[in-house]
C-alpha cells in the first residue's frame, strides 16, 4: 500500500496529503512512510488529528480513536500545538481544530480516504462518516486515493442500500450516519470540485 501511494504522490508532485480516517492506512503505517518520503500527512478526523499532533499516538478504538484522552489533555495539547490560549469548552476546541485544518484542506495536493463500500455497478466509492472531513478530503485535492480491502466490493447500488440499513446500527447504534457520500469518477468539464485523478488501491 505504502509503495503505491508514494509512487502516485511522486508522479503528481504531491507535497501534502489530507486523510480521512482509515484503519487500513493505520495498519500499513502509511503516515510513517509518507513522512519518510518527504510528504506531509495530515489527519482530518478529529480523533485521529488529536493523536497525530500528540506524537503520532496509535488509536485506541476503531470508531473513537482518541476515546482515552480527557478534556484537560486535549486542551493542553491544543494550546501547546496551536500556540493559542488554552480552552476547555468542547465546541471551542472543535472550532479551533476546524480552523487549523481548513488551511490544510485548501492546500493539500492529495486526499486519501478509505471506502466503506465499492460499488461495482457504477465504479463508486461510498464513504460513511459522522464528520464532514471526508468530503473535504475527497473533493478539494487534485488527486484522490481510495485505500480499502477487496471485501468491501458490492455488486450493485441495491446491495449498497441494503448494507446501509445495517452499517450505522452495527457501528454506532445510529439509524443513519451524518454523512453518506457516493463518489464516482473525476471532476467533469466545467465542474469546480472533485479530483482530477482518482486511484483505487485494493
Amino acid at each position: 500500500i505504502c509503495e503505491h501511494v508514494i509512487a502516485i504522490a511522486k508522479r503528481h508532485d504531491v507535497k501534502k496529503v489530507t486523510k480521512s480516517k482509515s484503519m487500513l492506512s493505520e495498519e500499513a503505517q502509511l503516515n510513517v512512510a509518507l513522512m519518510a518520503a518527504g510528504i506531509q500527512p495530515v489527519e482530518t478526523d478529529l480523533g485521529e488529528y488529536i493523536l497525530q499532533i500528540d506524537d503520532n499516538e496509535a488509536p485506541s478504538h476503531i470508531i473513537a480513536p482518541a476515546a482515552h484522552k480527557n478534556l484537560d489533555e486535549v486542551a493542553d495539547l491544543f494550546a501547546r500545538t496551536h500556540d493559542k490560549p488554552r480552552k476547555t469548552d468542547i465546541p471551542a476546541l472543535t472550532r479551533e481544530a476546524r480552523e487549523v485544518l481548513r488551511e490544510h484542506f485548501l492546500t493539500a495536493d492529495m486526499g486519501i480516504s478509505g471506502g466503506n463500500f465499492l460499488i461495482a455497478e457504477t465504479g463508486s466509492v461510498a464513504l460513511v462518516t459522522n464528520e464532514g472531513n471526508g468530503r473535504m478530503v475527497t473533493t478539494l485535492p487534485r488527486v484522490h486515493v481510495v485505500i480499502t480491502g477487496i471485501e468491501k466490493i458490492v455488486p450493485t447500488l441495491d446491495d449498497f442500500a441494503t448494507l446501509m440499513r445495517l452499517l450505522p446500527r452495527s457501528a454506532t447504534g445510529q439509524s443513519i450516519s451524518n454523512y453518506v457520500s457516493l463518489l464516482t469518477g473525476t471532476r467533469g468539464a466545467g465542474e469546480s470540485e472533485g479530483p482530477e485523478k482518482t486511484f483505487f488501491i485494493l
